[in-house]
């Protein structure tokens, strides 16, 4: 059967993924950040106020409550006080109910509010929308916006009926329209990302069917020819040594014909959780099919591999396997040399395991350099 060896393709073990941890430590850095910024911001507006004579009351308020809110939400992150959602929550609650009482303070008490200017918080409010489609789900994002929406509605609505020429009544008809329209485009594009992201999640649950074995869950035959050619590659380039071991469960024809191939499927299935135990974490174990396995010990000599397969045997006979089912299994090893190819080193692999059945099985044969 010819190799299907993708030499660029690195191996399971050695994957270089983004970790979620990783993405949580950049957004922990990231609201540090915004939340110095903003401190920072709120700060020399209000001194900048204060020295040209604009300031009231009320924007000493807003200006007050931003300076501690700030402060403590960056105190919070710092020392993991509370949970991200909730860190993200108390921000777009905080944003909305400054807007909320400043438009309230504006339309309804001017004698309160009369220095708020309604225009640069009306640009503020779509932002909310927006910060509100980030910290929260698809559905969760609509259901949160189209709420803080109609709580602005419920705030302008008695001033428009009441005076629908003033100078602010087309201004907050405006931001309704507007409002609604970004809404619909935020709910718009969050729903295309939602299905790109089904569709990559079916792509990768694909792409790990072609390359997991069905019964042990274990990778299959064509992933390690994968992870073959990835260690020849690197041994090529860079004269990183490895070995393979290619066991093979001794007798399972009579195992299956005894006790069914039911009891057969249930023993594949505790060899692959025993042998895993017996690994190191950067090595890969495979089902190359049928009864036999493979595993590939990156880094390892062929000395080192064969007491590796002589420990693996030993760990396998040990105890039974499954019930009272004891088994034995045999193992051929055989080491990288440059004059390998992957089918060379299978084809050593595999003679080894044959010499390890001929010479009285549960027991562990290394080949003959190639």
């Amino acid at each position: 059967m010819p190799l299907n060896i993708g030499a660029a393709t690195p191996p399971p073990n050695g994957e270089h993924r983004p970790e979620p941890y990783a993405g949580r430590e950049r957004k922990r850095a990231a609201l540090l950040a915004i939340f110095v910024l903003s401190w920072v911001g709120t700060t020399l507006a209000w001194a900048l106020m204060e020295s040209r004579g604009v300031s009231s009351p009320t924007l000493r308020a807003v200006f007050a409550a931003n300076i501690v809110f700030h402060p403590l939400m960056f105190a919070m992150v710092y020392w993991r006080l509370l949970p991200e959602p909730v860190v993200d929550l108390s921000c777009l609650l905080f944003a909305t109910g400054v807007c909320a009482a400043c438009m309230v303070l504006r339309l309804y008490f001017p004698s309160y509010g009369g220095r708020i200017d309604l225009e640069p918080l009306y640009l503020w409010i779509p932002v909310i929308y927006v910060f509100a489609f980030i910290v929260a789900g698809h559905k969760s994002s609509l259901r949160i916006s189209l709420g803080i929406m109609a709580l602005f509605l419920v705030i302008s609505l008695p001033y428009l009926l009441q005076s629908p020429s003033s100078r602010f009544a087309n201004f907050t008809v405006q931001l309704h329209m507007v409002s609604a329209v970004l809404v619909a485009a935020l709910y718009f594009f969050s729903s295309y990302q939602q299905r790109l992201q089904a569709a990559q999640l079916t792509m990768d649950e694909l792409a790990t069917l072609s390359h997991t074995d069905e019964l042990t869950r274990l990778p299959n035959r064509r992933r390690i020819s994968q992870v073959v050619g990835y260690e020849l590659t690197r041994f090529e380039r860079y004269g990183r040594g490895f070995a393979l071991i290619m066991l093979d469960i001794d007798h399972f024809k009579d195992v299956n014909d005894r006790f069914g191939h039911p009891v057969g499927d249930r023993a594949l299935k505790a060899l692959a959780l025993r042998a895993r135990q017996a690994l190191r974490d950067g090595d890969t174990l495979g089902r190359w099919g049928g009864e036999e396995f493979v595993i590939v010990l990156p880094e390892a000599g062929l000395d080192d591999a064969l007491r590796k397969a002589h420990a693996l045997c030993a760990h396998v006979a040990r105890a039974p396997l499954i019930d009272d089912l004891s088994i034995t299994i045999s193992c051929g090893v055989a080491s990288v040399t440059p004059a390998d190819t992957a089918e060379s080193l299978f084809h050593r692999a595999d003679a080894a395991l044959y010499a390890a059945k001929q010479q009285g099985r549960n027991r562990a044969e290394s080949a003959a350099p190639a």
